[in-house]
């Protein structure tokens, strides 16, 4: 395919790819690939907890608001007061609005396909909000917090499983010789930060971690932080 694109013989193209610099930069560009792959993860994951977080905020948020309309309306005056005594009576029982009050179309939208066992990209298509970003930011967290359990309910036991385990990359590395906490770099890995230190401890890791620490400049010499 290459080759009749490019209107050569395929084995001048084999010739070509076996060259020492392009072969070079081949596996350069595979590893940016992958670095660039696994930032994005990072960022995919942060971005989950941090709309979690909000959800759980959110609807802590509602229960409180609730008990505090029930006991509003246990300690209201009967028969109800009227003129400016009522009016001042209603309005210490208005509460502030929820985002579940605030719902726009788009939400309606992204309600609908999560119903129907849709996850993020299904809520993408449905509003037509083009992007995961546009989405994270544009829809209520509740609904985003459904659509994160389908797509997880929809890989299987398997991949779910997967996510508890750690996948090492070449970027792990860099980042610890860099200076990262394990803490920081477990968070964003999706594992225990113990689970990291007996990962890095491993000889063979160990030996990669001091080299690239020796190649860093900013890289601190002799142990790695904690």
């Amino acid at each position: 395919m290459l080759a009749a694109d490019y209107g050569v013989a395929h084995t001048t193209l084999g010739r070509y790819f076996a060259r020492a610099e392009v072969v070079r930069q081949l596996r350069e560009a595979g590893q940016g690939e992958r670095r660039a792959a696994a930032t994005r993860l990072v960022a995919e994951r942060r971005a989950e907890r941090a709309i979690r977080r909000v959800a759980k905020e959110q609807a802590a948020l509602a229960r409180a608001q609730a008990r505090r309309a029930a006991a509003a309306a246990a300690s209201a005056p009967w028969p109800p007061r009227s003129g400016e005594a009522g009016w001042l009576d209603e309005r210490d029982r208005r509460l502030p609005l929820l985002r579940a009050d605030l719902r726009t179309r788009n939400d309606e939208l992204a309600e609908r396909a999560v119903e129907a066992g849709g996850g993020i990209e299904a809520v993408i298509e449905a509003t037509g909000l083009r992007t995961r970003e546009n989405v994270l930011g544009a829809i209520d967290p509740a609904i985003l917090v459904r659509a994160f359990d389908n797509d997880a309910a929809s890989a299987g036991p398997v991949d779910r499983a997967r996510l508890r385990r750690l996948l090492p990359d070449p970027e792990l590395v860099r980042r610890r010789a860099a200076g990262e906490t394990l803490r920081r770099l477990a968070s964003d890995y999706g594992v225990a930060h113990t689970t990291l230190g007996r990962w890095f401890a491993r000889p063979e890791v160990a030996r990669q971690l001091h080299e690239l620490q020796r190649r860093l400049p900013t890289a601190a010499p002799g142990k790695a932080p904690p």
